[in-house]
C-alpha cells in the first residue's frame, strides 16, 4: 500500500470567479443547472441557451475547460461532471461547487476523486436540511485527497478511464438491446395504434393481413380495485404484491414478480379491491400515465390502474407491447391540468388489432429470449459497476 500525502482540496484548487449575466441582457450564453447533470453518466447532459435578460438568479458561476463541478444539493446523488472545452467560459448554477485544479492536480484525477465512495460519504455526513439537503462550498473544499506525483496520477486516471470505457460500452449495448422488443413488434405486426377513443364500435375499421380490430373489453376482462385503508395497518404486509404508482415506472415493460408493498386477504376483502390472476396486464391511467406491466403472479392494484385479464384470443406479452407502442397516443387521452387521468369511459373504448394467437405466442417467445439476454447483460453491468467502485476505492487508498 502506497501512502501518499493528503491535502485539503482548498489547498489544491484555484480561485474561481462569478459574474452577473443580467448586466449584458442581450448576450447569449450556455447555462448548466443541477438538473442538467446526469448523475449516472457523470456528464453534463442538458445545456440551456439563454440571454442575460432571462438569466436566473442562480446563474452566476463561471466555468472553464477542465473544471470539475460538484452539486452541493443532495450530494448522495453524486451529480458531478468534468467541464468540456465546448463550455469554456460559460455559466453554471451556484448550486455547484466549481473545482479548478492547480498544477498539482490533474483534472482527470480530481474528477475520479469526486466520484469515489469516500468523497460521497464525506459529503453525506455533512448534509443538512430535511427538505433541501445540501452542503456548502467550503465543506466540499475541506475534503482531503491523497496527492501522488503527477505521473502516478496519470497512471491511475488511465486505469480508471479504461474501466469506465467498459462500463460505457456495456451501457450502449444495453440500450441497443432495449430497442429490440419495439423493433420486433414493428417487424411482426407493423404500425400499431389504439383506435380513436370516440369510436364505440370497431365495425368498419380496417386492419392489415385480414386481421381484425377489437375493443379490449371484447377480448379480455377489464378490472380495477381500491386501496385498502392506511388506517388499518393490519391489512398491509401480507403476501399479496400490491402494484403502486411508485412501482410502475420500474416495472414498465417487464413481468412483475415483486413490489414495494404487500397486502393481505383481509385488506382485499375490506376495500373493494380484487386479486388479479397471473398474466393480467396492468396499465397506469393516472399520474404516471401509460406505464404497463404483466403480473407474473397473483397481485392487486388500486384505482390508479386498469387491468385486463386476457381472454383466449389475446396473449399478455403482445398486449403489453401493443400498449407501449401506442403509449404516446394513449397519454394524449388523459384529462386534467395538474393530475392527468384517463377516465374509465375512455379506457372502455381502448381497441387493438388482433393478430392470430399463434403469431402473438411466437412474439411472446422471442420476447422471453430477449429478456433473458437483457438479464445477463444487467448482471454484467452490475459486475462492471462494482469493479469500477472497487477501483475508485483502491485508487485513493494507495492500493491501485
Amino acid at each position: 500500500m502506497k501512502r501518499w500525502p493528503k491535502k485539503l482540496l482548498s489547498d489544491l484548487v484555484l480561485p474561481t470567479e462569478q459574474c452577473d449575466p443580467r448586466k449584458k441582457p442581450s448576450e447569449e450564453f450556455s447555462y448548466i443547472d443541477i438538473a442538467g447533470v446526469d448523475n449516472r453518466a457523470k456528464t453534463i447532459a442538458a445545456i440551456k441557451r439563454i440571454v442575460g435578460a432571462d438569466a436566473p438568479s442562480r446563474a452566476r458561476k463561471v466555468i472553464r475547460k477542465g473544471d470539475v463541478i460538484v452539486s452541493t444539493v443532495r450530494p448522495n446523488l453524486n451529480a458531478v461532471a468534468l467541464v468540456p472545452a465546448s463550455l469554456d467560459q460559460q455559466i453554471c448554477s451556484t448550486g455547484f461547487s466549481v473545482l479548478r485544479p492547480s498544477e498539482k492536480l490533474l483534472s482527470g484525477y480530481l474528477f475520479a476523486f469526486v466520484r469515489s465512495p469516500a468523497f460521497v460519504e464525506y459529503l453525506v455526513a455533512r448534509t443538512t436540511g430535511a427538505n433541501y439537503p445540501a452542503v456548502n462550498d467550503g465543506e466540499v473544499k475541506d475534503a482531503s485527497i491523497p496527492v501522488p506525483p503527477l505521473a502516478e496520477q496519470e497512471r491511475i486516471v488511465k486505469l480508471l478511464d479504461e474501466a469506465d470505457e467498459l462500463r460505457k460500452l456495456r451501457g450502449q449495448a444495453d440500450c441497443r438491446t432495449g430497442a429490440l422488443i419495439p423493433a420486433l413488434f414493428q417487424e411482426m405486426f407493423g404500425q400499431h395504434v389504439a383506435a380513436p377513443p370516440i369510436v364505440t364500435s370497431t365495425v368498419g375499421l380496417k386492419a392489415p393481413r385480414g386481421w381484425r380490430w377489437a375493443q379490449l373489453t371484447e377480448v379480455g376482462r377489464l378490472a380495477t380495485g381500491h386501496t385498502p385503508s392506511r388506517r388499518h395497518p393490519e391489512w398491509w404486509g401480507g403476501d399479496i404484491p400490491w402494484i403502486s404508482l411508485t412501482d410502475i415506472r420500474e416495472l414498465d415493460g417487464t413481468i412483475a414478480t415483486a413490489t414495494s408493498e404487500y397486502v393481505n386477504d383481509e385488506g382485499i376483502a375490506n376495500s373493494s379491491s380484487v386479486k388479479l390472476p397471473k398474466d393480467t396486464v396492468c396499465f397506469s391511467r393516472t399520474a404516471s400515465v401509460g406505464f404497463v406491466t404483466v403480473m407474473g403472479r397473483e397481485m392487486a392494484t388500486s384505482q390508479d390502474f386498469v387491468n385486463w385479464v386476457c381472454g383466449p384470443e389475446l396473449d399478455p406479452s403482445f398486449l403489453m407491447a401493443a400498449l407501449m407502442e401506442a403509449r404516446a397516443h394513449l397519454r394524449s387521452l388523459a384529462s386534467g391540468s395538474t393530475h392527468k387521468t384517463i377516465y374509465f369511459p375512455i379506457v372502455e373504448q381502448f381497441a387493438a388489432i388482433i393478430p392470430p394467437l399463434a403469431l402473438q405466442k411466437e412474439f411472446a417467445t422471442r420476447v422471453t429470449e430477449i429478456r433473458a439476454m437483457r438479464a445477463e447483460q444487467s448482471a454484467s453491468c452490475h459486475r462492471l459497476e462494482d469493479l469500477f467502485k472497487s477501483l475508485l476505492h483502491r485508487a485513493f487508498n494507495g492500493e491501485l
